[in-house]
């Protein structure tokens, strides 16, 4: 018997996928016509095919000398002189013309600037640690890649794309009966070739000689596909159920640590007694770290904020919960803001204050994030305004929204578990709160306990120490403060969880209900709060809306 679309009006409660829209570069490649003609990057092929009167800049490798003739020849403009040669600009037209020179054998895109260090892995201080641990790593990266750490990305699939291949263990489907059906790599959506890319790519597609652009936060984890979502991301909490329920049965088999759940659905009542936040407290008490999207209801169309709207699983105490960070491209921190869209806490009855708990746990880079997608995706498709071209050819895109924020995390706690694999997951948790930083302007409901920050973790993990730890480390050229801020509450926590030799305690810390929120804070009259937003005025009319294309991301 065929199977409703989750979409279909009656049906169970369907998952939302938290995708944002950012713009993006689209090319299609052009064929040569030059009798000598210097061998193009794929990147740069496509981008001269469509260039429309922009700038291209490319990179010559060659003597001044050459650079100088090169430009007063074709009139091309001398951006940077390196050590190699130089980077050129100028039109479509011109670099195409200085692709015919006898003494040019070869151009590429100049648009990987990091190296293999993207503004993600830079700004959470992820690529820190790629070449600073003792184990050898994987491929062309050293020291922590999140080797030998498995993490489950329970979502639409992962594709055959060159960036994951090498890190996709296993292909299971959960859709309707399927119940765990091993397949090959797909994803007709795209959202979950993404998110695996934000954890895990290699980078392969947009490859130069110096570096990598878009390479994930541990390009050594290992990924197992568990899919539950159609290619309209939409999909049934039974079926992220049984995924669940399946990881951990087999946590050991694939040596699964994390979970990463870029998805959900609005929540409703107290988490016991939801099925999806059990499932996720049954496996953080099995030893797995379950990352989890705070969601994308920060707002509403006409920019209100809302309080109190953070999405179920995220809401549940077990989940390592998070929020989106918005940081304008830079690596420097001093511009980094919470993106407005992002869902903020706290959770719990509205009515009832002495319910409400602090989500989300803390916040990382979640808008304009880019990373893989297959072109046979509905997202690359629909989304053409998205698209970006490595240059090496690889197919990317540019998404926003918390599901990024979650992915940037589970790679992060693969690196941390690879340094300390003894880890639990409430130490996990505990590691990256008291170690991020917390952002002047923002309020715990909005960041939690601050900012990712993977260098500061790994060194607390490591050191075992609460009192002798470090608490500062350079990013961008700027010294970072741990906030030295943790919260919990007795379902997660305990009252005696203990760090090291010490009993968790101290002035420093934020201890489960003893925390109090002020009216003002999150019931002003400015404010909506969440569960208002969620099933009152029509803005939500069914549990199997998918939301993620009607959220906009910062710009």
């Amino acid at each position: 018997m065929s199977r409703p679309s989750p979409s279909s009006p009656g049906r169970r409660v369907g998952l939302i996928t938290f995708i944002g829209l950012i713009a993006a570069i689209l090319a299609a490649p052009l064929p040569a016509t030059a009798q000598h003609r210097a061998k193009l990057s794929r990147g740069l092929v496509r981008q001269l095919s469509d260039d429309g009167g922009a700038a291209v800049k490319v990179l010559y490798e060659g003597p001044q000398a050459e650079v100088d003739r090169l430009a007063g020849t074709y009139g091309v403009r001398v951006l940077k002189r390196l050590a190699s040669g130089a980077v050129l600009g100028g039109s479509g037209s011109q670099i195409n013309a200085l692709a015919t020179d006898l003494n040019v054998s070869g151009l590429s895109q100049d648009d990987v600037v990091l190296g293999m260090t993207n503004v993600t892995a830079q700004s959470t201080g992820a690529s820190q640690l790629w070449r600073a641990g003792s184990g050898k790593g994987s491929g062309n990266f050293s020291g922590l890649t999140g080797k030998g750490i498995g993490v489950a990305v329970i979502d639409s699939g992962i594709a055959a794309h060159e960036d994951l291949t090498r890190r996709l263990l296993l292909s299971l489907d959960f859709r309707g009966d399927l119940d765990g059906v091993q397949t090959t790599a797909s994803d007709g959506y795209g959202h979950g070739t993404h998110v695996a890319s934000i954890i895990a790519g290699s980078g392969a597609g947009s490859r130069t000689a110096e570096g990598s652009a878009y390479v994930g936060m541990a390009p050594g984890a290992n990924l197992i596909s568990l899919k539950v979502l159609e290619a309209d991301g939409s999909g049934y909490v039974s079926d992220v159920l049984e995924a669940l329920y399946w990881t951990i049965e087999n946590k050991d088999k694939y040596s699964i640590r994390v979970i990463n759940l870029s998805l959900g659905h609005p929540a409703s009542g107290s988490p016991q007694d939801d099925p999806l936040a059990k499932a996720v407290e049954q496996a953080v008490e099995a030893g797995i770290v379950v990352v989890a999207a705070a969601g994308n209801l920060g707002k509403l169309p006409d920019g209100t904020p809302v309080v109190g709207a953070v999405i179920s699983p995220g809401y549940t105490p077990g989940a390592l919960t998070v929020g989106a960070l918005n940081t304008r491209g830079t690596v420097a921190r001093s511009d980094d803001a919470i993106a407005s869209f992002s869902s903020r806490g706290p959770v719990g009855d509205p009515e009832d204050e002495s319910s409400w708990e602090i989500k989300p746990d803390l916040v990382a880079p979640g808008n304009a994030i880019v990373a893989a997608v297959s072109e046979s995706s509905a997202l690359w498709q629909d989304h053409p305004d998205r698209r970006v071209y490595g240059a090496d050819g690889g197919t990317y895109m540019t998404l926003s929204g918390t599901s990024m924020s979650a992915a940037v995390t589970s790679g992060a706690v693969a690196q941390l578990l690879q340094a300390e694999p003894k880890l639990t997951p409430y130490e996990v948790k505990f590691a990256l709160q008291f170690t991020a930083q917390f952002l002047d302007g923002y309020g715990m409901i909005e960041q939690g306990a601050g900012s990712l920050d993977i260098p500061l973790a790994v060194r607390l993990a490591s050191s075992r120490e609460i009192d002798d730890a470090e608490t500062k480390v350079t990013i961008g050229g700027e010294e970072i403060s741990a906030s030295r801020l943790v919260f919990g509450n007795s379902l997660v926590w305990g009252h005696s969880l203990v760090w090291g030799h010490d009993t968790v305690s101290g002035d420093s810390l934020v201890w489960g209900h003893s925390l109090v929120w002020g009216h003002s804070l999150v019931w002003g009259h400015s404010l909506v709060w969440g569960h208002s937003l969620v099933w009152g005025h029509g803005v939500v009319s069914g549990g199997s809306l998918v939301w993620g294309h009607q959220v906009d991301s910062d710009k």
